[in-house]
């Protein structure tokens, strides 16, 4: 695929993944069915793995894109953002950062958390807002169950989705080869609390 078609690919791929998400796994266009059972944790884990996963490729054609040669052997989408695009917004950085360590703890420890965000530490930060504190990212202590709720998920393919536009923005590619997914759902009862 040519630099533009491959961006729009990738720009798309990570907007369904989103709105997949979001939607609880839900692919059809139907009622929106929750993420439940005894592997919930895993599921909801391995979805922000394929997200963080998807804002990697798309980092590096819209590093392309820009005429930008990025390290694809970068797996760190954080960090591979931080060094292509060093005019990230404030946060941004730490979000995905937050939200690497809360995949991890969802996925490998089933949510519960069992450190904390650096050696000694007795909290683990998440890459969701924490409700009672606005403009703080949540924190749970090591040793509790990290709760993810339908309206943090939401939020969490929110924020891919707001880095995707941004990303194609500033490749400056407006090519319309691959329709545009809309923003992923408002949160219903996709993923119970």
């Amino acid at each position: 695929m040519p630099g533009g078609s491959a961006l729009a690919h990738a720009e798309a791929t990570l907007r369904s993944g989103a709105r997949f998400l979001a939607a609880g796994l839900q692919a059809g266009a139907g009622v929106p069915a929750p993420i439940t059972g005894r592997f919930r944790a895993k599921v909801i884990g391995n979805g922000l793995r394929e997200l963080d996963r998807f804002l990697n490729v798309l980092a590096d054609e819209a590093a392309v894109a820009g005429g930008i040669r990025p390290a694809r052997s970068d797996r760190n989408t954080a960090n591979k953002l931080r060094t292509l695009f060093p005019g990230q917004p404030a946060g941004e950085h730490d979000r995905l950062v937050a939200l690497a360590r809360a995949r991890a703890c969802l996925f490998y420890c089933s949510g519960m958390v069992t450190r904390g965000d650096v050696r000694g530490s007795q909290w683990l930060t998440v890459g969701w807002s924490d409700p009672g504190h606005a403009g703080r990212l949540r924190r749970f202590a090591v040793g509790a169950e990290l709760a993810i709720t339908s309206e943090d998920v939401a939020d969490i393919c929110g924020f891919y989705v707001g880095i995707a536009t941004r990303l194609r923005a500033m490749a400056g590619d407006a090519s319309p080869s691959v329709q545009r997914s809309p923003s992923p759902p408002s949160p219903a009862s996709s993923v119970p609390s």
